[in-house]
């Protein structure tokens, strides 16, 4: 079947003379997670996954996603109209259409600066017209584009985010004043949620609202906002040192500011069009690395407590599900969704929850080889007997941000399915028990997880580790566990939370992780090293015991009573004799 939308697009770029269009699946924030009407790449080439962008010409068009993706990018979109590729090709490739005299268009919006700049010089080089287009080419196109919502935006008191907004704020004025700047144009949500001390429910699944911050070493801050949207006690405590505007506003960000003004600027994470419309006001825009990046990254003494405190409400209610999915009567009679539903419904009886923290990977048999699969309602996949099942799945809860993989067998485990478990696991195992030194990136010690899969020759396509917010984005920069070739990284800091999971996928077939958040922790003699915060039964059923070595059981065994320790207080009689069963040493 046709994709009526990149014909729409390509006749759009004809009757524009555009030789080629460069999309990119984010919003104007730079977001990895976005509100329905941003979701343009999605209704140009029914790809759904969270990251991608596309190079669609006059005649041919190329979806780019990285190895998370592959798979699932196959099945979603029609390849006898558009190819795939790696992201990692994506920067090669541009040289076939930066070509002379070729328009390439793109919306100054959705890209970064660093990124945009980038391409200005590759047009120049190659003498090609780079167009910035005033408004979106595929906005033009959707009909039925969704209405942006506003949700309500809420205080994040300090009983939970640990300092206050002014704080927080005199902190980062320093940094502009040490760095000769005279204002900063910030437009991270998630930066601007944790230095305001602010939540909102803008972004599905994130506790975010839409807004911009422009901060002054002169003048008070000023915020656009949808400020009607404001809860007053908020909106009071805001006012004392903060002014407030409309979000609608946006476009007169620079008015007030003098002549020749330095505005920093970090050029990863903000957009081009704040960028050039400094320079139209008269402003001298600098790069200058978000300084709420590092801060925010390592958390503080309330958000750590806050978050193994929600890391022990979540894994109650990942165990209570594991415990409803291995002792049910009749698991074929259950599906993905039926399974999402069913954790989501334990997690909403949680103390402080206020939602999952991303669409539940709900996957059986195949589809577990997706590794960011999404299931769909339309399509319902049934449990069968001697499949695996995996389950990846977080909260958002007031005190902390959640992440967890389950990975386990209904029925019985071939030999293959436990030899390739078990060596996830021991790469789970060496990453989770591993102690380094300080000034030591993620990129340094990713190689651990995948030690025992790259001995028989297997990997996995993507990253290890990712950082988590405190009640803020599931996935939050810039620590990171990848491949050097994958992300960059920055040395890991006492403070800073992590995820660990290791995977491997079977094409066709299968897929399994294992995944346990971790803290960055102090060790004696200038050292750091993991502390564990995940709670939940690994499945037994599908350990092959030869393969792991003593220290490897020695830690599964301390795990798994660990685990029972902490949660059993919180079971039914039923709950906590099965976890006392599926937690005695192996």
């Amino acid at each position: 079947m046709n994709n009526f939308n990149i014909i729409k697009i390509q006749n759009k770029l004809k009757d524009k003379n555009i030789s080629a269009l460069i999309i990119n699946r984010t919003d104007e924030f730079l977001n990895e997670y976005i509100s329905p009407d941003a979701e343009r790449l999605f209704w140009a080439t029914n790809f759904s996954g969270s990251a991608g962008r596309a190079i669609v010409t006059q005649s041919s068009a190329i979806l780019y996603v990285d190895g998370r993706y592959t798979f699932q990018a196959r099945e979603q979109i029609n390849t006898h109209q558009i190819s795939l590729r790696h992201f990692s090709d994506f920067s090669r490739d541009l040289n076939k259409y930066f070509l002379k005299n070729e328009c390439i268009a793109l919306d100054p919006k959705l890209h970064s600066i660093e990124v945009v700049l980038q391409y200005i010089d590759l047009a120049a080089k190659n003498k090609c017209n780079l167009y910035l287009t005033k408004d979106n080419v595929i906005d033009d196109l959707w009909n039925d584009k969704p209405i942006r919502k506003y949700s309500v935006i809420f205080d994040h008191p300090t009983n939970f985010s640990g300092f206050d907004s002014s704080f927080k704020l005199s902190n980062f004025i320093k940094v502009l004043n040490n760095k000769d700047l005279d204002a900063y144009f910030l437009s991270s949500l998630d930066s601007i949620a944790w230095l305001l001390n602010i939540r909102g429910s803008d972004i599905l699944n994130t506790p975010l609202a839409f807004a911009y911050l422009l901060i002054s070493v002169e003048y008070k801050p000023i915020l656009y906002i949808k400020i009607d949207m404001i809860e007053p006690v908020l909106l009071e405590r805001l006012a004392q040192y903060i002014n407030l505007e409309p979000i609608e506003n946006i476009k007169n960000v620079f008015n007030e500011l003098k002549y020749n003004s330095k505005i920093g600027f970090d050029i990863t994470s903000s957009n081009y069009y704040f960028y050039d419309l400094a320079i139209k006001k008269n402003c001298e825009p600098s790069n200058l690395k978000n300084p709420c990046l590092i801060p925010k990254a390592t958390k503080n003494n309330i958000e750590l407590e806050g978050a193994r405190n929600a890391h022990i409400r979540d894994g109650v209610s990942v165990t209570r599900f594991l415990h409803w999915l291995k002792t049910h009567p009749n698991i074929e009679n259950e599906n993905e969704v039926t399974a999402a539903n069913k954790l989501v419904s334990f997690r909403k009886k949680n103390d402080l929850f206020h939602s999952i923290s991303f669409d539940t990977i709900s996957a059986v048999g195949k589809n577990a080889a997706f590794p960011h699969y999404r299931y769909d309602t339309k399509k319902i996949f049934y449990f069968k007997n001697n499949s695996i099942y995996l389950c990846d799945s977080g909260g958002q809860y007031i005190d902390g941000t959640t992440d967890i993989t389950r990975t386990i067998i209904l029925g019985k485990a071939n030999k293959e399915q436990k030899e390739m478990f078990t060596r996830v696991l021991k790469g789970h195992i060496k990453l989770s028990t591993h102690i380094f030194p300080k000034n030591t990136k993620g990129t340094d010690i990713d190689y651990l997880a995948r030690e025992s899969l790259q001995e028989i020759g297997c990997d996995y396509d993507h990253g290890t580790g990712h950082g988590i917010g405190s009640f803020l984005s599931v996935h939050e920069p810039p620590q990171r566990i990848s491949k050097k070739n994958m992300f960059s990284s920055v040395p890991l800091l006492a403070g800073m939370i992590l995820s660990n999971e290791p995977g491997y996928y079977k094409e066709g077939e299968y897929g399994i992780r294992t995944e346990n958040i971790l803290i960055v922790k102090e060790k004696n003699n200038n050292l750091l090293g993991f502390e564990n915060i995940s709670w939940a039964p690994i499945d037994r059923d599908l350990i092959e015991i030869s393969l792991l070595n003593t220290n490897e059981l020695k830690w599964l065994n301390e795990y798994h009573q660990t685990t029972y320790n902490k949660l059993s207080l919180f079971l039914t009689a039923e709950e906590k004799h099965w976890l006392q069963k599926v937690t005695l040493p192996l």
